[in-house]
């Protein structure tokens, strides 16, 4: 995402303007973009990003942390903010004071804001990127043949959580004649049961969520 376009979005999604901190947002998006499926070390690989983007004006805790390093010990003129995604929490952005300013943040507080929405969003999105990918390394990821259009009707449904009984009477059809094709399609996704059919198909970029 470019520069500009970043600018649009966010203009356009209600949020203020990040004038000379764009690069920060775009630089934030590269790097989960980058390194979405590494799976080790990669939330404190982030923490360290936030940190180094911002030039040590803000550091990010994770919740699973005890406590901050020494060095990074808030004082009086210090401000936090909570680093979420709906419901689940990720842990907390500090935003140092300004050195220049005594009793300022070094970081406008929109701008603060902003970065602790993003930084809860690119979380939750690399956890479920670890997620998928330490779920799918055990399967085979081949696609065995084509699939019928039937078939992907079948693959839809069964990725929307329907039953073989409830399938069977949206497309009019007999469950045993569902459970033909879901046969089928586990034949051809590479996979032994029905509940890997949807991770299967995602891998093989036949649907998307």
């Amino acid at each position: 995402m470019k520069s500009n376009q970043l600018s649009w979005f966010l203009h356009n999604a209600g949020y203020p303007s990040p004038g000379d901190f764009t690069d920060l947002f775009v630089q934030l998006l590269s790097f989960a973009q980058t390194h979405c499926k590494q799976m080790d070390g990669i939330t404190e690989r982030f923490c360290r990003e936030v940190k180094h983007l911002t030039q040590g004006n803000a550091w990010l805790l994770l919740t699973k942390e005890q406590s901050l390093p020494e060095h990074h010990v808030p004082d009086a003129t210090a401000i936090c903010f909570p680093v979420q995604f709906y419901q689940r929490p990720y842990g907390t952005l500090y935003i140092a004071a300004d050195a220049a300013h005594p009793g300022s943040p070094a970081l406008p507080l929109p701008i603060a804001h902003l970065l602790a929405q993003t930084c809860g969003l690119l979380l939750h999105l690399l956890e479920l990127s670890v997620l998928i990918e330490g779920q799918s390394r055990r399967l085979d990821r081949q696609i065995c043949g084509y699939l019928t259009n039937r078939e992907r009707e079948v693959l839809n449904l069964i990725c929307q959580g329907y039953t073989k009984q409830e399938i069977a009477a949206m497309l009019h059809v007999v469950p045993a004649t569902v459970e033909t094709h879901r046969k089928h399609l586990c034949q051809k996704l590479g996979v032994h049961c029905e509940r890997d059919i949807p991770l299967a198909a995602y891998h093989a970029q036949l649907l998307t969520p």
